[in-house]
């Protein structure tokens, strides 16, 4: 899922901002009819098997959020931010999370709640290469550590969240 929203940037760019919104908005509202159907016993091809295959054992019975909090980051990040901001929130919470979810899980040591300093670290440092590609190298580092942190905090609904905290703490940091 992650992945797809890494596509949304380089997109953005190919096309326009607004094909890309309406395409995101578009496909988040079929896989809400796929969900809807999913739990009424139903399936939506292709949609409701991927859906499936991604999901977590403890989602099998009940609606998958996942996804839609991770298109509404993509989206709120597209509508409130300045172009380069947007792109780099998107990056950063489109590699940081799984970065920091396989190197925490794979890796970790250091237990801090549920979460590893060793998952943090590698998901700070890869959403700051990859923030780089839109952002310069002050920022990218302010929006990596804002978005990591609140993975590492365990802040409900990180998919919704990281996008905005970093896109939140670049722009109060070019105000500053």
């Amino acid at each position: 899922m992650h992945a797809s929203a890494l596509l949304v940037p380089f997109l953005a760019e190919a096309t326009s901002k607004s094909t890309v919104l309406t395409a995101f908005i578009a496909v988040t509202a079929l896989y809400l009819v796929s969900e809807a159907l999913r739990l009424k016993g139903g399936r939506l091809p292709f949609i409701t098997e991927f859906t499936l295959k991604m999901r977590r054992d403890d989602e099998r019975t009940h609606f998958i959020a996942r996804p839609v909090y991770l298109a509404a980051g993509v989206i709120l990040s597209l509508l409130l931010f300045p172009k380069s901001v947007a792109y780099a929130s998107i990056t950063i919470v489109a590699v940081g999370d799984p970065v920091a979810s396989y190197f925490g899980q794979r890796f970790g040591r250091t237990r801090v709640g549920g979460k590893t300093l060793e998952g943090f670290a590698a998901g700070s440092i890869v959403s700051f290469a990859g923030a780089l590609l839109w952002i310069y190298p002050n920022l990218a580092l302010i929006g990596s550590v804002a978005g990591m942190l609140l993975e590492f905090l365990g802040i409900p609904d990180d998919n919704l969240t990281m996008p905005i905290g970093a896109g939140s703490a670049m722009v109060i940091a070019c105000i500053l």
